[in-house]
């Protein structure tokens, strides 16, 4: 995947000119007065507001991604110790949420312990979704576990991964994915976390262990129908060769999320996957679609949401073939925080892990 600096630097330049477009947009939207003020009402991943009041609320503390919400409260910022703590272990209460500007990104949020965002004005949760950008910033961990099946001569992959969302303020948090083993480089259920060597040619099988991700995101912008998000994604070559372990790989994206209309979702987003080997740079654009057609505590399937999630990888310097894959996938809250998700990936093109594949979440939001 060799190729020129200048064939490489064109999509760098064109990921952070959409970055500065896409965030000056929302800074414009931000302060024009014709515009309704949102009024705050509630995974992956996925993570995709305003500063937040840390009370001990005088009655149980609501589901975290129920939609609950009220007026915007005024931010209370305290040390960076008791933001992280607070933003970890706290119990934060939905109802405090409020807006986050771009306009105020270096001066709002940073201080203020994490609040759960709230559902959109048409009832959509934000909520993670298998191969999808998540525009958000989540508290939850979850386990993946992906099948893809193959004609022979080539076996099949699947992958068994654990992934943790840490906020540690309104404004950034730290997700944490280890794949603890990979058959045949199954990909995770992630879109940004490993485009590179999606495939193995070899007719021979091989498992081991994958390469351990650190992504910081960071809230660019919230309001209740959209959100803005930037990230960068350090892969670290932890992992058994051949699947894995061959280069630090550099994963700068975009995700954003919003409600249209009803129990509608959209979100998307772009990265750029940068081998530190040279190896050619991967451009990886994603974008979804989906419902929820439940209520969030209707037992076993609470925010019932399906969805259509299409991801295109394009290798960018040595001429290798384009890769796109279409999921459908469905998601339910079982109870008690607890989530169900399946996605079933269909490959469009010649280049791919598995002729047909399975991924399933095991989610849980503290």
């Amino acid at each position: 995947m060799a190729g020129s600096p200048g064939i490489q630097q064109g999509p760098r330049v064109l990921i952070i000119a959409i970055a500065l477009a896409a965030a000056t947009a929302v800074a414009a939207q931000a302060q024009t007065p014709s515009l309704p003020s949102p009024t705050p009402p509630s995974d992956f991943a996925s993570v995709v507001g305003g500063p937040v009041t840390f009370t001990q609320p005088t009655e149980a503390v609501p589901s975290y991604y129920a939609g609950e919400g009220s007026a915007p409260n005024p931010g209370v910022e305290t040390g960076l110790f008791d933001t992280i703590t607070e933003s970890i272990f706290g119990q934060p209460d939905p109802n405090t949420w409020r807006p986050l500007p771009f306009s105020t990104f270096f001066t709002e949020g940073w201080n203020e312990a994490w609040v759960p965002s709230p559902n959109g004005s048409g009832g959509a949760p934000r909520q993670g979704w298998i191969n999808a950008m998540d525009g958000n910033l989540y508290r939850l961990w979850f386990f993946t576990f992906a099948q893809a099946f193959n004609s022979g001569p080539k076996g099949n992959a699947y992958l068994g991964s654990y992934t943790l969302l840490t906020p540690l303020s309104r404004r950034v948090e730290l997700i944490i994915n280890v794949p603890f083993v990979i058959r045949n480089n199954a990909v995770s259920g992630l879109p940004i976390l490993n485009p590179n060597n999606p495939t193995t040619t070899t007719t021979k099988s091989h498992s081991g262990f994958g390469d351990i991700s650190f992504t910081p995101r960071f809230l660019l912008h919230e309001t209740k129908d959209f959100s803005l998000t930037a990230e960068m994604a350090v892969v670290t070559p932890t992992g058994t060769q051949p699947l894995a372990g061959n280069t630090t790989t550099l994963i700068p994206a975009i995700g954003f999320w919003n409600n249209p209309v009803g129990g509608w979702a959209i979100r998307g987003g772009l990265g750029l996957g940068i081998p530190m080997n040279g190896s050619g740079d991967n451009l990886i654009s994603q974008l979804a679609i989906g419902n929820t057609f439940t209520d969030h505590d209707l037992p076993l399937f609470g925010d019932f949401t399906c969805y259509l999630s299409a991801v295109v990888n394009t290798p960018l310097a040595n001429g290798s073939p384009t890769s796109m894959v279409l999921t459908p996938g469905m998601r339910s809250h079982l109870g008690n925080d607890w989530y169900f998700l399946a996605g079933l990936p269909i490959p469009l093109t010649t280049q791919r892990v598995g002729d047909i594949g399975m991924i399933f979440w095991f989610m849980k939001a503290w």
